[in-house]
Formats: C-alpha cells, structure tokens, sequence
C-alpha cells in the first residue's frame, strides 16, 4: 500500500553527531553483522568523479550528505561512480551486496539509498538482486517529462514484477524531473512492502542536493 505523507521541516528533531562514509573496499575489511550499513548511490550530477558541482539546483553537497547519514547510527557506504550505464552500476551494486551477505551480514541491515540516476539505479538494484529482507529508498528517481525515459524503459519491460524488499519512494511535488513510483509498485504487487512520501519544498529537485531533514530523516527511519 502506497501512502502519501506529508513532513514539515518544524516538527523534525535536530541531527547530531559526527561520521564519514567509507567505500565497500574498506567496508569489506572489516564487516560487522550487527552494524546498520546504508549503501547511498548519488546522482548523475557526481558522475566521473566530480564533486561539489554546481548546477541549475545549487551545489550537490556530497560530501556533507555522506556525513549527515553517517550522524544517525549508521555505517555509510558510497563511492563516486564513472559514466557507465544505471544497469551495469547496478549489477556491481547487487555482486558487492551478495559478497556482505556471504560474509554473514544480515540483509536487515542493508538498505539502498539513491538520488536521481542514483535512485533509478537503486530501484535496479531491487529488481536484481531477489532479497525480500534488503531495504531500498529510491529519492527522485523515478523520472518524468523530459526525464522519463530511462524509468518508462523499466516499466514498459516489466521489471516491476522483479522487484523485492522493503522500498521507501522519496520525491517533491514541484519537482519538475521526478515523480512517484507508484506504477512500478502496482506492477510488483504483494511482493514488496512499500510506501510513498510526497514531500514539499520550494526547492524541488534540488532538495536532494544538500542533507536536508526533510528527506533524511525518512531516508534513515526506513532502516531496520
């Protein structure tokens, strides 16, 4: 069942706390069964190694994004990816994720978070990998208008029937780039234990671009 909530940035608590992301190589040296690890995968914006880029939206913090989940309890995972296609990101996505659960990390503890491309690449990696237990929270990533393609692709191929896990669906109502998910959940039905936010911000798009509470903090709840 898809539900549309609505959050207003007064009745948010403050975030507190300092941490860094770390890269699955450094992930994968030491994991921990009972660390809580949040996979975030960013934006086409990042793509080729960029960082603090500044676009029609603003600048993409990503580094202080990376910080702020890393401040509610969580072990962050994320790395800047080159120009490949969401499909092949995906699929190396999904092999990093079957190496930590092979490695005795519950599937509980793994929730997938991406923005944009990164957040189409997220809602592939879900219906890829063919785990009921990871969690997912796909952040504007279901393209609309002249963004469409891409997602349109996905659905007219029925990849929604593949999809598995617990999926969150972030996005903005001004948004002029990305919409809801919800066809993609129809077409997966029962299988999936999902819900929509439809948040509010004059910022639209951009919202996603710094670590605002807004969406963070739904992002970060939606872990197990």
């Amino acid at each position: 069942m898809i539900r549309m909530l609505f959050f207003t940035l007064s009745l948010l608590p403050a975030l507190s706390g300092t941490a860094l992301g770390i890269t699955f190589g450094e992930a994968f040296k030491e994991l921990n069964p009972t660390s809580k690890y949040f996979i975030y995968i960013h934006g086409e914006e990042l793509e080729g190694g960029a960082k603090g880029v500044e676009t029609r939206y603003g600048t993409y913090e990503y580094e202080k994004i990376i910080n702020t989940l890393g401040k509610q309890g969580l072990t962050v995972i994320s790395e800047t990816r080159p120009r490949v296609s969401p499909l092949q990101y995906a699929g190396s996505i999904v092999s990093k994720i079957r190496r930590m659960i092979g490695a005795g990390v519950p599937p509980v503890n793994i929730t997938v978070c991406g923005f944009g491309r990164g957040g189409y690449i997220t809602l592939l990696v879900a219906s890829s990998l063919n785990d009921p237990f990871v969690s997912y929270v796909v952040m504007a990533g279901c393209g609309r208008g002249r963004n469409s393609g891409e997602y349109n692709q996905f659905l007219r191929r029925k990849r929604g029937h593949r999809l598995q896990g617990r999926i969150l669906s972030l996005y903005v109502a001004s948004d002029l780039e990305a919409g809801s998910c919800k066809a993609a959940f129809e077409q997966a039905g029962s299988q999936i234990q999902s819900n929509e936010i439809q948040l509010h911000s004059g910022k639209g798009h951009g919202l996603f671009y710094t670590p605002s509470h807004t969406w963070v903090l739904p992002a970060t709840r939606w872990t197990q």
